[in-house]
């Protein structure tokens, strides 16, 4: 008995699994057939050496028989002269025999057992008085024993398989077969016509989805009063659907070898209103994947036929996406963690576009031939993209992928085509990710140039109470709002391959906002000592690192506007921004010099000497640390943006 057969007999539905023991019983008719001509060919050669020997290799591909060492069966066999011939592949051949002998006697025992059981018997007294051929000889007698048609003991199998044929001939003529659609159905009644054909249309709608995949096949058939539906969904023995209608409540049973894809299967159906029993685990040996397979057992209860047509129609419309699940969750799980590759894979199912010409088209080879061509540094092996563009970008970027190799392989697109668009989209993302970054380093410019006007502001109106102390606890708030900005932007450079510039911009930029708290912090301890008026030129380096965090400013803000063949207004905008930078950062050197001499010459007590020259010190750092961000920024903007 087949094993998808044996599943069927399982779940208790006779009249599904006997037209496909039927099937498999004809098909090994003509192996066993093909099997006895070898042997018969076979001796004959052994006899006459010279004579051109055939190799039945039609006969043998004809009844699915793959192994084409069994070709050379006939031309290599010879006589030892004895009345023993060798044939190469002899045990293959009987092992190909004994199980289509079984294969046929399969559908003889569920019809029923009083007329199998002499089909039995005859079978186990030739298999018995067979000898055993474990050296590949086997005698001219058993060879015609085996072969012929009349043979020497009154049996033999070429007549069991004669008589066996006609038995399994007799059980098909007495199933009165017919399609609805796809679907092959047996002795049916008029009212099941609309709910074969509404599971059929949902089937049908998205039969498309599985391309050139084997699978999808249906019949349905009447059995003790149910109107019996089964789908073998896609090639393994053990994933079967079988619905079983009584007036107007279905009972789904759904097995399968991978319990994943069961539960995403059910979570799939939560609009059929199907309410599941408790899993179960089954075991049947001789399974392809395994002897261990699980069943879902569920029913619907519909207030109407119409009701019921309608869920039919959604179950059937659901299975194509159940064919080479398993495979398209392990190929995305090398991309994104494997809950949201399910996730995923439950969203392409639900807007109907599926997975499988994702898979057909190459699978995650299709994402790193894309990476490749849009990041600018290697990439790292095994590297998952959600590490790199992050996880919400990664997920919205393989949906796009689905859909799109989904689509494109339907309306007849190149392979060539649909990767271009893959790596566009790519592109895309990783553009919009320096933008993002750009975005945040334009955030924490306007964190210094607010820190820059704070301190400006205390030192313009040092002799104010309190204006030093509020200056200091405000630098240090906003020091730490530019820390974070730092430290988002540190993750996002280490997931995103070619965004490490932007993250160095980030760094050097956060030495003026680091450097600007510490002007503050000394100023607030300015203010405990004393209030005087501070020197004028701390006044004017104050008011001309300003100038400078605006000018910064400016060039980050306008840095995100630039693009290859874009305006020249935006990048005439950017290049004189960052000329003000290092111009005004030259113009600070001078003006930390004049604080110093004036401090000198108006004999500033230690205190004020310390304090007010370390702040004059920090404000030429921050000025200096623009100057090295904003170079760095215009060395990416004429490379690396200009020239991509």
């Amino acid at each position: 008995m087949t094993q998808k057969a044996s599943i069927l007999t399982y779940l208790g539905d006779r009249a599904l699994a006997l037209p496909t023991l039927i099937d498999a019983a004809l098909t090994a008719n003509d192996r066993a057939k093909y099997v006895l001509a070898v042997l018969q060919l076979a001796a004959a050669h052994a006899a006459n050496p010279l004579a051109a020997a055939p190799s039945l290799k039609s006969d043998r591909e004809a009844c699915g028989i793959e192994d084409a060492s069994l070709d050379r069966c006939i031309g290599g066999s010879d006589g030892d002269g004895c009345g023993f011939v060798h044939i190469p592949g002899l045990r293959k051949l009987m092992a190909i025999l004994d199980k289509a002998l079984a294969a046929m006697l399969a559908p003889i025992e569920v019809e029923a057992e009083a007329v199998s059981a002499p089909f039995a018997e005859r079978l186990k007294r030739l298999g018995a008085a067979r000898p055993d051929v474990g050296d590949e000889l086997i005698d001219e007698t058993t060879i015609a024993a085996l072969t012929s048609g009349r043979p020497a003991g009154g049996d033999g199998v070429h007549l069991l398989v004669m008589d066996l044929h006609k038995e399994i001939l007799r059980l098909q003529g007495m199933l009165t077969e017919e399609r609805i659609g796809e679907i092959k159905v047996y002795g049916i009644e008029p009212e099941d016509r609309p709910l074969i054909e509404a599971f059929g249309a949902g089937v049908s709608r998205t039969r498309g989805l599985k391309f050139d995949h084997p699978g999808l096949e249906a019949m349905a058939a009447r059995s003790d009063g149910r109107l019996l539906i089964q789908n073998d969904i896609g090639t393994t023995d053990a994933h079967v659907l079988v619905i079983a209608v009584e007036g107007t409540t279905a009972v789904v049973t759904h097995t399968d070898v991978h319990l994943q894809r069961l539960r995403f299967f059910q979570d799939l159906l939560g609009e059929a209103g199907i309410v599941w029993d408790q899993l179960r685990t089954e075991q049947r040996s001789g399974l392809a994947e395994g002897d261990l397979f699980y069943v879902a057992r569920g029913s619907v209860a519909a207030p109407d036929v119409t009701t019921l047509a309608k869920r039919l129609d959604l179950i059937g419309s659901r299975l194509v996406f159940l064919i080479d699940w398993n495979k398209a969750r392990k190929r995305l799980g090398l991309l994104v963690p494997n809950d949201t590759a399910i996730g995923i894979l439950a969203w392409a199912a639900r807007e109907e576009h599926g997975h499988y010409a994702f898979l057909a088209l190459g699978g995650e080879r299709l994402i790193y031939d894309a990476l490749e061509q849009a990041v600018k540094t290697p990439l790292r092996y095994g590297e998952p993209l959600y590490e790199m563009i992050g996880l919400d970008a990664a997920r919205d970027y393989l949906r796009y992928a689905l859909q799109t190799c989904s689509a494109g392989l339907r309306q007849g697109q190149s392979a060539a085509l649909i990767s271009d668009q893959l790596r566009a989209e790519l592109f895309n993302h990783f553009r919009s990710a320096e933008q993002r970054l750009l975005a945040d380093a334009g955030r924490h410019a306007r964190i210094v140039l607010q820190l820059a006007q704070a301190v400006a502001g205390a030192v313009h109106h040092a002799t104010e109470a309190g204006a030093l102390e509020r200056n200091a606890a405000q630098a240090k708030r906003l020091e730490s709002k530019a820390d974070e900005i730092v430290r988002t932007t540190r993750q996002t450079v280490r997931r995103i391959s070619g965004t490490e510039i932007l993250g160095k911009l980030v760094e050097i930029a956060d030495d003026a906002a680091d450097a600007l708290e510490d002007a503050a912090f000394l100023g607030g301890l300015l203010a405990s000592t004393c209030r005087l008026q501070l020197p004028d030129p701390l006044v004017g380096l104050a008011e001309l690192l300003v100038e400078t965090a605006e000018a910064y400013c400016k060039a980050v803000e306008t840095a995100g506007q630039v693009r290859h063949g874009g305006a020249r207004e935006t990048m005439r905008d950017f290049l004189e921004a960052i000329d003000r930078v290092a111009v005004d950062e030259h113009r600070t050197d001078e003006q930390e010099r004049l604080v110093t001499l004036s401090l000198i010459q108006d004999k500033a007590d230690a205190h004020l000497l310390y304090l007010a020259g370390g702040m004059a010190g920090h404000l030429e750092e921050a000025a200096d640390a623009l100057a090295r961000a904003a170079l760095t920024l215009r060395d990416h903007v004429l490379g690396d943006v200009m020239f991509a």
